[in-house]
């Protein structure tokens, strides 16, 4: 009997590794022989300034969707905030798992003062922070989570002061650093809607993979993949990328209803909306109206 074979394709961050671990492990329990490959896609390699709408779409997606087209690699395995919209033809979802926090932290330095200076490569976290602290100063940072956290611990970056940085509370998570010398606090959706999909993964393969579509099908979290296609409903609404200042949270509530949330931080102000019902398409209408983006 011949070992079926899968190559994994990421980024090279510790943290797509560290979040492509579990997929990974559950293939080789399924008798898959699995091998990597690693990318540094455009959004990695640009570092000189803060992530916009005018980044365009597949910015972190882009080299990995290409190996996975000439057959390269066998399975994608992406952070689904980064994911475009629209998806190369060919391609399968293998799995949308279970989504961990979807939050951001703020992480701060513990002698920061009142009027601080964070750092933020998103438009968004710093558009709607600004509501919730007036006194900061905002300025961009780039790099991977483990070199965020250390330019805070340093307290400098372009020879300007840094005391915090926003992050994704599902890496943080999913790295498990040690942030006990820093001051973590965990952002509520009312000061900051995270990113739509932020804190899931998408497992991606070509259609001629049906044996990688079977192993990852128990993994599969309809709820979770529910809840990001409405988020990602109203990114499309938006008509942007996934570097539009949007924020958007979708969650089942105890009776069994969506509640869908949205945030659109223009340069004007935040349009907010919010619907609560079982329609899927009545949902993002409804909060879309309520943005002022329909």
């Amino acid at each position: 009997m011949t070992t079926p074979t899968a190559i994994v394709g990421t980024r090279g961050s510790l943290l797509a590794v560290a979040q492509a671990e579990f997929l990974v492990k559950h293939l080789e329990s399924k008798g898959f022989r699995v091998d990597w490959k690693r990318y540094t896609t455009s959004g990695d390699q640009w570092l000189n300034g803060p992530l916009d709408e005018s980044r365009g779409s597949g910015f972190f997606t882009k080299e990995l969707e290409d190996a996975l087209a000439d057959k390269t690699v066998d399975l994608l395995i992406h952070s689904l905030k980064d994911v475009s919209l629209e998806r190369p033809k060919g391609v399968h979802t293998a799995c949308i798992p279970s989504r961990v926090d979807c939050g951001d932290w703020l992480v701060m330095r513990k002698d920061a003062p009142k009027a601080c200076v964070i750092g933020t490569s998103s438009v968004r976290r710093e558009r709607m922070l600004k509501a919730t602290f007036p006194e900061a100063k905002f300025t961009w940072i780039r790099g991977n989570v483990p070199t965020r956290v250390q330019r805070v611990r340093e307290g400098e970056m372009r020879g300007d002061p840094l005391h915090g940085t926003v992050l994704a509370a599902a890496g943080l998570l999913r790295l498990d650093l040690d942030l006990s010398d820093l001051d973590v606090r965990a952002l509520t959706p009312e000061e900051l809607l995270p990113a739509p999909g932020q804190g899931a993964l998408l497992a991606e393969t070509r259609d001629d993979r049906k044996d990688l579509i079977a192993a990852l099908s128990d993994l599969h979290d309809p709820l979770t993949a529910r809840c990001v296609s409405l988020e990602r409903a109203l990114l499309a609404g938006v008509g942007g990328g996934c570097q539009q200042p949007l924020g958007a949270l979708a969650q089942r509530l105890d009776d069994g209803l969506i509640r869908l949330r949205g945030a659109f931080a223009s340069e004007s102000g935040i349009q907010r909306g919010e619907a609560i019902g079982d329609d899927d398409t009545l949902l993002v209408s409804t909060v879309l109206s309520q943005m002022g983006l329909s």
